[in-house]
């Protein structure tokens, strides 16, 4: 079961930003608004559960020292692609999709170190609540 319950406001991309229902939330002294990872597709309106997920040191440098490696590389290999594709020299392509591929991992490196890897654990939502649905059969003919 969930440590904390809110309600989801805003979507963007892979993060949402949820409104924390105190009330509801085992956690005590929780900030109004929480910033979290959804890795279920929560949307805007949905009530959801989160946790806090502790991060594992060695994921943690792999992503932060891997990722630029893999962009670096990733670029090269997209670079000499683009070359070979549009027959145009191979030197400054590749230079290219390296600086273009190894900035966007950088890019991404410095986001998750700044909102996973400065507090050593993060807010994920792990479900989405589904709401109870309540059936009326006061106006049902057979109980009349």
């Amino acid at each position: 079961m969930a440590e904390i319950k809110g309600i989801v406001t805003n979507v963007q991309g892979e993060r949402a930003q949820v409104k924390v229902d105190k009330t509801q939330s085992t956690i005590k002294n929780l900030p109004k608004y929480l910033d979290c990872w959804n890795p279920v597709n929560a949307k805007a309106g949905n009530i959801v559960g989160i946790e806090y997920q502790e991060l594992e040191k060695r994921k943690v440098q792999a992503i932060i020292y891997g990722l630029p490696v893999i962009g670096f590389l990733a670029g090269g290999a997209f670079g000499n692609g683009i070359a070979v594709f549009f027959r145009w020299e191979k030197l400054p392509c590749i230079a290219v999709g390296i600086i273009i591929w190894f900035l966007l991992a950088l890019s991404y490196t410095r986001i998750f170190k700044r909102d996973a890897v400065r507090s050593g654990s993060q807010p994920v939502i792990i479900e989405i609540e589904v709401p109870k649905m309540v059936i009326d059969t006061s106006n049902n003919p057979e109980n009349n």
